[in-house]
């Protein structure tokens, strides 16, 4: 009896350790788990990727995908690229979170056949992503480029090409009308030759006519000179249609720029001018408005780089840039 009644107690006391030790959960005393920290992830559209020597490959889109919140900017690297093969965009290239790059390669003619391992590192501070590209080159053959003969013209060298004087753009190509524009400074005049059968097709009286550029939209051809006056010729009748009288710019006492000897057409409406002086062949740059005739003194905001005057110019495609160069050494 007695043996049974103590029993009783010591199952009891077990039960209530039991509820003691693994009930009641709501107390809210445990430890929660850090937030995830933001992060990225970089992909690319194309595992592997084929060009030809010479050649270049399909675009490769490399994109930054965004987790937990990431926002910065991610720098990839393509590490293992061979001799020979470059990239547009150059790397390391920057893209940012939840933004894509179009990647293009081109492979020199002499560059190496075969398979090769590219990665594209993607780094962020102390975070780092990668991921893998194959580049296969294969072997390239040089071709036959097309081009055209045309007979000589009557031009003088002595007369178009002065000594101590810059080069000047003395063509230009119309794309529209399939035709070269030529400034004939011994001539003085503008030739038109056709780019399918080489033939003349017309000459436009142009004084001391020195170089020639096409407005953005080909409709205008506008003639630099070695007088005082610019001119602009309608493409589609081969006339002058007017003739701008030049001022000039005095930019130093008893010294005038005022020939303007070449001139570049920007997207603008405006141009870039060479404006050179009557008796000698230093330059200055000016911006010109033709719907004002204005000039613009522009060497004045590069004095440093254009000690002795401007050089050769140069316009991209669209209009849009002109790369200029000065005549004082080093070349810069």
């Amino acid at each position: 009896m007695w043996r049974g009644a103590r029993g009783i107690p010591a199952l009891g006391l077990a039960i209530l350790v039991f509820t003691a030790g693994c009930g009641g959960g709501g107390g809210g005393g445990g430890i929660q788990p850090p937030p995830p920290q933001p992060d990225f992830a970089i992909s690319l559209s194309s595992s592997s990727v084929s060009l030809l020597q010479g050649g270049t490959s399909p675009p490769v889109t490399v994109s930054i995908n965004a987790e937990n919140g990431f926002s910065g900017n991610v720098q990839v690297t393509l590490a293992g690229m061979p001799s020979g093969i470059i990239s547009n965009p150059t790397s390391p290239f920057s893209v940012a979170a939840g933004q894509n790059a179009a990647v293009v390669f081109g492979a020199a003619f002499n560059a190496p056949t075969g398979q090769f391992s590219v990665t594209a590192q993607g780094t962020s501070g102390s975070l780092s992503h990668s991921s893998n590209l194959s580049i296969t080159v294969q072997a390239g053959s040089a071709q036959n480029l097309p081009r055209s003969n045309y007979v000589r013209n009557d031009s003088v060298l002595l007369l178009d090409s002065p000594a101590g004087e810059p080069h000047r753009r003395h063509i230009v190509y119309d794309s529209g009308g399939k035709r070269f524009f030529v400034a004939n400074r011994a001539m003085n005049r503008v030739e038109v030759f056709s780019s399918s059968d080489t033939s003349l097709q017309a000459t436009i009286d142009a004084p001391g006519a020195s170089s020639v550029d096409l407005s953005t939209d080909g409709a205008t051809l506008w003639v630099g000179t070695t007088l005082e006056q610019l001119l602009a010729i309608n493409t589609t009748s081969l006339q002058v249609a007017t003739r701008y009288p030049v001022a000039g710019l005095t930019p130093i006492p008893n010294v005038v720029f005022d020939r303007p000897n070449e001139v570049l057409s920007l997207a603008s409406g405006k141009a870039l001018v060479r404006l050179r002086q009557a008796s000698a062949s230093e330059a200055l740059l000016a911006l010109w408005d033709p719907a004002s005739n204005l000039l613009t003194n522009l060497t004045s905001a590069a004095p440093a780089l254009f000690q002795n005057g401007v050089g050769v110019m140069a316009r991209s495609g669209d209009h849009t840039r002109v790369i200029v160069a000065c005549n004082d050494p080093p070349v810069r």
